[in-house]
């Protein structure tokens, strides 16, 4: 039991460790999921102070169901899309996830290559 204790206790730690070294500066790059996550989560902390709102009014304008889904959003960086589109449209930001999953330039350079590519068929 005591092993258990102690196990339970430094993964604690490992975890409380890493989360102060995660910033809203963080790059993807090399961050787990969670991570990730946590770290949309510190950005989105940080724009709702210099905003000066307290999490249970910006939820409330966000018209979350309860103040403790935007809380444990910033907590723990788990929310639902739905929830999250919502939060995104309260910050103003909409236009961010817009661009998400957009073809990237290069994309748009092949396909406008291969359809420059494939003959034309003639028309009657």
């Amino acid at each position: 039991m005591e092993l258990l204790k102690k196990l339970k206790q430094s993964q604690q730690n490992a975890k409380n460790i890493l989360k102060r070294k995660l910033t809203p500066a963080s790059t993807f790059a090399t961050l787990t999921d969670n991570e990730i996550a946590q770290v949309i989560a510190l950005r989105a902390k940080a724009l709702r102070v210099r905003q000066g709102k307290k999490q249970a009014d910006f939820s409330a304008q966000a018209q979350l169901s309860s103040p403790t889904t935007y809380a444990n959003f910033e907590q723990k960086g788990t929310i639902s899309l739905v929830n999250f589109i919502k939060v995104m449209r309260t910050f103003g930001r909409l236009e961010e996830l817009e661009a998400l999953l957009q073809p990237t330039v290069k994309e748009q350079i092949q396909d406008t290559k291969a359809n420059l590519l494939v003959p034309k068929k003639r028309v009657r």
